[in-house]
């Protein structure tokens, strides 16, 4: 192996040859040159291979945190609603557990029958929009309605009275209702 601090000397007379270079120093100057920038180059390089040992421990997890979710939401059908925000936990902080974010997630936005009920956003988009529930709370009504006081509509005009219909309660007034009609007439 040759010295390379040492430059190759040929034989032309006493005249040491340096190629390109015209002196020992200049020589000497772009060997430095090109060891800095080796030197550069190698140290790029370790950090990109490190960068990318890092992305891929870094995409692995991710696909380990991404399966390990899927499969609790397939276990767990109600916690596919948190998957997404399961999966970003779990990918931000490593020593997260899956069961304790699940449970503090569907603890935080739990909300009881009773919440809905008073929820008139959740009514209008899920209750009162719906055809089937609304055909049915008619269908309720109508029922209620016919059941307790049917509905009097006046023959002769086809409209239904205002107030309710005056039923005597002794035989004196219903006499008294019986001119009252005839008289009308």
């Amino acid at each position: 192996m040759e010295n390379l601090e040492q430059p190759k000397q040929e034989s032309l007379g006493s005249k040491e040859s340096y190629g390109k270079f015209k002196d020992a120093d200049s020589l000497l100057k772009a060997y430095s040159s090109l060891e800095a920038e080796f030197t550069k180059k190698s140290q790029r390089l370790a950090q990109l291979e490190s960068e990318n040992e890092s992305r891929i421990s870094d995409e692995n997890r991710r696909a380990d945190v991404e399966k390990r979710v899927d499969e609790f939401v397939t276990k767990f059908e109600m916690m596919r609603p948190f998957s997404s925000a399961l999966k970003d936990t779990l990918i931000n902080d490593e020593h997260a557990d899956l069961s304790d974010e699940a449970m503090r997630l569907v603890s935080k936005n739990y909300r009881s029958a009773d919440d809905y009920a008073h929820d008139s956003e959740f009514l209008n988009n899920y209750i009162f929009s719906n055809q089937d529930i609304k055909d049915k709370i008619i269908k309720d009504y109508l029922s209620k309605i016919t059941q307790d006081s049917p509905i009097r509509v006046d023959r002769s005009s086809g409209h239904i009275p205002l107030s309710p219909p005056n039923q005597p309660a002794t035989i004196q007034e219903a006499g008294r209702l019986a001119k009252s009609i005839i008289k009308q007439k």
